[in-house]
Order: structure tokens, then sequence, then C-alpha cells
């Protein structure tokens, strides 16, 4: 064979294998599993010195916050650590950072403001003013009101993603301006008929957190706490967290806030504890509705 025919021959191969290789999968490649970013460096929160933390919450967060207030009552031996719950029924990201002039506004984030900020605060009493903000919430009815399941329709939903990581972002700043020096991010919990937009709220959430604010930080992944456990963790509305889901839901922020230094007895003690979900619920919502 002459040498022209064998450079041929090989030349042909080689082009077979460099289409070979630059060849294009037509599989579609599977969503990737929420992975919550590494959020910068979390600080020391129980660090004996008293502060308050103030719950930015939903209707999912009217009793746990109670007990983590209790845990943490015995981690430190007494009152150092004061959780105000700032939680409002049916009222997710969208409504907190509305116009301030709207309603919406004026019955979460100017609530908030009134009772527990500022010189003369409605329901702080001796505790001192919030440095700290928990974010126990969801991306539902975001950008819009009428958007009810959320912004964030799958794993790839890029522009979906955006518009959560933007609307936790706004809020996180809001928080700032008022005096909060830290604001520790969880979405919400598990949601029967609203999923997959509730469970996809954590993207936006990895998203915020990988744009690296030294001041957010990532909190419990309640929703995967929560899908294992539904429906026996829920009321029979199978939408809010029963006496079970609420101990859950506890014990994973008080973890979140002690971080190292947490203390397995205080949270045994905690899951012992016969609990009355109900009159916990009405006690708040009493003491948030009093004049």
């Amino acid at each position: 064979m002459r040498k022209s025919a064998r450079l041929r021959i090989a030349a042909t191969m080689l082009f077979g294998l460099l289409l070979a290789g630059c060849a294009v999968d037509s599989t579609p490649a599977p969503a990737p599993e929420p992975t919550v970013a590494a959020s910068v460096e979390r600080p020391v929160l129980l660090d004996g010195t008293e502060k308050s933390l103030v719950l930015v919450g939903y209707s999912t967060s009217y009793v746990w916050p109670q007990l983590v207030q209790d845990m943490l009552d015995e981690h430190a031996g007494g009152r150092t650590y004061h959780l105000l719950n700032a939680a409002i029924g049916g009222s997710p990201v969208g409504r907190w950072i509305a116009d301030p002039a709207s309603e919406d506004y004026q019955a979460t984030y100017g609530a908030m403001l009134t009772d527990f900020f500022g010189d003369n605060p409605r329901l702080r009493g001796e505790a001192p003013a919030a440095t700290v903000a928990l974010l126990q919430q969801s991306l539902q009815r975001t950008p819009t009101p009428e958007t009810r399941l959320g912004p964030v329709i799958s794993a790839t939903d890029e522009d979906g993603i955006r518009i959560g990581a933007d609307a936790l972002e706004t809020l996180v700043n809001q928080l700032r301006s008022d005096g909060i020096e830290h604001a520790i991010v969880a979405m919400h919990i598990y949601k029967e008929g609203y999923e997959p937009e509730v469970g996809n709220e954590r993207f936006a959430l990895d998203a915020l957190l990988r744009r690296a604010h030294p001041f957010v930080h990532a909190g419990p992944d309640v929703w995967s706490l929560t899908i294992g456990r539904h429906p026996e963790a829920f009321t029979d509305d199978r939408l809010h967290p029963n006496a079970l889901g609420s101990k859950l839901m506890a014990e994973a922020w008080y973890r979140s806030i002690a971080g190292d230094d947490v203390r397995q007895d205080i949270i045994d003690t905690m899951h012992a504890r016969e609990i009355d979900d109900d009159v916990m619920m009405n006690e708040y919502l009493d003491w948030r509705r009093s004049e």
C-alpha cells in the first residue's frame, strides 16, 4: 500500500475517533440534588453574651420557637438568649418585602418592627435589640401574590432560582437596615400539594449563599427533614407541623444555633416532653394580638 493511501486511512480513522469523542449524548442529565452551598464562616451565637434572635416566620413557626427558647434557657442556665417570634400566618417572603405602604408589609414586616424593634417595642420587654434573624420562610406567591406555588419550577430553572434568591436577598437587606448583623436562612417544610415548587425553594437559597454575603448563613434543611415524616409529623390538614413536627423543627434549629456547642441531653429532654401544640399555638397568637 502506498504511503499516501496509508495516510488517508489513518486520517479517516482519526477523524472518526474525534467525532465519537465530540458526539453529544442525547440522554438528559439527571436534575442535580439540592446541596445547600457552604455559607461563609458562621458566627458563634451561644457565646455567653446576652442577645436577641428574631424569627421571621410563617404559619409553620407558631410552636417550635418556644421549644427552642426553652432549650436555649437550659443551655445557658437562664434567659441569656431571647428568641423573639415574629411569625405571621400566610406570609411568605413576598409579603415581607412588599411596598411599605401596602397592607401586606404592615401585617408582616411592619408588625415585626412595632413589636420588637425601635426604642419602644410593644412586645420585646427587657430583651436587647435583635442582632440575629432566623428566617424560616417560603417563596410561595413570589414574586407576585398570584404566583401561589413559587417561582422555582425545577432544579435547572435559572430565572426562577434568580428571582427567589433576589427576593431572599431583599428581605435580608431590609433586616440589615434595621440592625440585624447575621441572618440564618431556611426554607419551608415539605408541603403536600405544593410540590415541587416548595421543595425547589432550596435551590434559590443555594444561589443566595453562593453570593457569599458575610452576613448570610444556611439554616437547617427542614424540607428534607419533614418529607420523610409525612404525614405522621403533620396536623390533620397534612400541611402544618403537629407536636412531633414541631419537635423535629425545634431540634433542627437548636442544632443550627448551637453549632459545635450543641447538647444532646437538652435535645433528649425536649423530645421527652408532653406538649399540646394547639394550646401553644393559641398562646402565641393571643400574645401577638394582645394590646
